[in-house]
């Protein structure tokens, strides 16, 4: 090759590669829309902070803080932005981390031109630009609706404040990711934990005095040590800049500690079991049998008892394998139940009951609702985008019978999640129950279940696919929760909340559970009854009429 040839040749090899600065940003731009398609990320950084920010603001929203003399949701909205930034940085990263090592993605990264350390950069970046979005967010809704003001002498200690958590947050999902045997799982800790911590640290309990135990703990995690400098940077009644160099080296320390544990961790590999080593004759032996003479029998077809009872106990063992619905649809109301009845069980009397006991019929139905109107719609759905359900008519199996074995398993989880709470609300506070309500309160679970499904299988037939239907169910079931009475909100909530609850089946079917299982007596409201019957009969009339048993098209 002449060197006129060799000059042109490297003169075009080096304008068509990247800069690292090109490659990063690509990184970056490719872990953003990554994160953006999780129906995680969704839910939990933008719509739960902003339905908790828009529940709070219609309750208290008018109220002025007796320390400071500004209105309270000038301290709500920063509480919503750090809600929105932990779940943006930390759970995503976890699970993006985990997914490389599980796929052996890092390995073979080694191998192109992007360095393992911008990978990891291009998923912190995500994460950032996601978290600094739910910040935009919750602060705009809070300036528009309640005249949230910015501090604009604190605003520098602000965005430092924000970046360093944001930094932490993204470190400990690096932790968390490096240590995690699956993406699944690392997501189900990250997410589970998230929400533990910002439970000790006062997150969702706004003006409220935690136990000591509780205080004392959430004094540990980097959250509350957060969460106070925002409140002093936003509080008008307070002069100075802002800083407080104590609280973000406190929080600076949990990102240090979760960087050191990931770089650690990041040298081991997953484990891949060993092949099994073959006798000499194995190959000879298999190839024999194969051109042996294969005697056919005749084999009757399993009957559909048969056929919707193995459906069944694969439902359950699938939703028990699930960390994803264990977390979402047991843990967290199991959790959620511990946590408020031990702040306020003795403080609170909701419609004239006691708090653990309606509280438990409302983490109940939440669980509930998590299972028959988000997850079983979602998997069934799943499978039709899969092309599952079109498979299905070259099998023995029958849509019918695959229907039936999955709704018998939706009615046995329900039992089983409304036994769970209220054993633990029995061991753990002295909850009672009405002995003669129990068979009543089993048709009100059953009938509730079957309700919640039919509309989640109604939504599903408007939507496109199964990541539309979780994000949707999610977003619509949450905010529900709240003016449904399953979340106990105190006694200012507005009148509002109660119409609007009303219409839906959610709010009759937690008081129908109640009142069948009132300690003082059976008291079910005909009403509750008749409103669910109807959602059903609506609903799965609509689901029947528009279901669709293969993708659109």
């Amino acid at each position: 090759m002449s060197g006129a040839s060799a000059a042109q040749f490297t003169r075009r090899v080096e304008v068509g590669r990247t800069s690292e600065l090109g490659l990063l940003l690509d990184e970056i731009s490719y872990a953003t829309r990554e994160l953006w398609r999780s129906r995680i990320v969704l839910v939990f950084t933008f719509v739960l902070p902003l339905a908790w920010l828009l529940i709070i603001g219609a309750i208290a929203g008018a109220q002025i803080d007796p320390n400071s003399g500004a209105p309270v949701m000038q301290f709500v909205t920063p509480a919503a932005a750090l809600m929105g930034m932990m779940f943006a940085a930390y759970p995503p990263v976890a699970r993006s981390l985990a997914e490389a090592r599980e796929r052996h993605l890092l390995k073979r990264i080694q191998g192109s031109p992007v360095p393992i350390w911008m990978y990891l950069v291009g998923r912190i970046g995500g994460a950032v630009i996601l978290s600094f979005a739910s910040v935009i967010v919750m602060f705009a809704v809070g300036m528009m609706l309640w005249d949230v003001q910015l501090i604009w002498r604190t605003l520098p200690a602000t965005l430092v404040t924000i970046v360093v958590a944001i930094a932490t947050f993204a470190a400990l999902g690096l932790a968390v990711g490096a240590l995690a045997r699956s993406a699944q799982l690392a997501q189900t800790f990250a997410v589970g934990s998230a929400l533990v911590v910002s439970f000790l640290s006062g997150l969702f309990t706004l003006g409220s005095t935690a136990p000591d135990w509780m205080a004392t703990t959430g004094s540990i995690f980097p959250p509350i040590h957060v969460l106070d400098p925002l409140w002093d940077q936003f509080s008008p009644a307070l002069t100075g800049s802002g800083w407080e160099l104590g609280e973000l080296a406190a929080v600076a320390v949990w990102g240090v500690l979760g960087l050191a544990i990931a770089v650690w961790a990041m040298r081991r590999q997953p484990r891949v079991q060993p092949t099994p080593a073959h006798a000499p004759d194995d190959d000879v032996t298999v190839a024999r049998n194969r051109l042996a003479p294969i005697a056919v029998q005749a084999v009757a077809r399993p009957s559909r008892l048969a056929l919707i009872s193995d459906q069944t106990k694969w439902s359950i063992r699938y939703s028990r394998r699930d960390l994803g619905w264990v977390a979402f649809a047991v843990g967290m109301p199991v959790a959620l139940y511990v946590f408020m009845t031990s702040q306020y069980a003795n403080s609170s009397r909701p419609f004239g009951l006691p708090f653990a006991f309606f509280f438990a019929c409302g983490m109940a139905v939440y669980g509930i609702g998590v299972t028959a109107f988000v997850d079983v719609p979602n998997a069934v759905v799943d499978l039709r985008d899969r092309l599952v359900l079109k498979r299905l008519r070259g099998t023995p199996m029958t849509a019918i019978e695959y229907l039936s074995g999955r709704t018998a398993a939706l009615l046995i989880l329900a039992v089983a999640l409304t036994v769970l709470i209220f054993v633990v609300g029995t061991l753990l506070y002295g909850v009672t129950v009405s002995v003669a309500g129990l068979p009543l309160a089993f048709l009100i679970v059953v009938l509730g279940a079957l309700t919640l499904a039919a509309c989640g299988f109604a939504l599903s037939c408007v939507l496109p696919n199964a990541r539309a239907t979780a994000v949707v169910g999610l977003a619509i079931l949450l905010p529900l929760s709240f003016v449904s009475d399953l979340f106990v909100l105190g006694d200012n909530v507005p009148a509002w909340f109660g119409t609007i609850g009303s219409i839906f089946p959610l709010r009759h079917f937690v008081h129908a559970l109640a009142g069948s299982l009132n300690p003082n007596g059976i008291s079910v409201d005909p009403i509750d009854v008749l409103v669910m019957a109807i959602w059903l009969v609506a609903a799965g009339a609509f689901a029947v009429r528009n279901w669709r048993w293969e993708p659109a098209r």
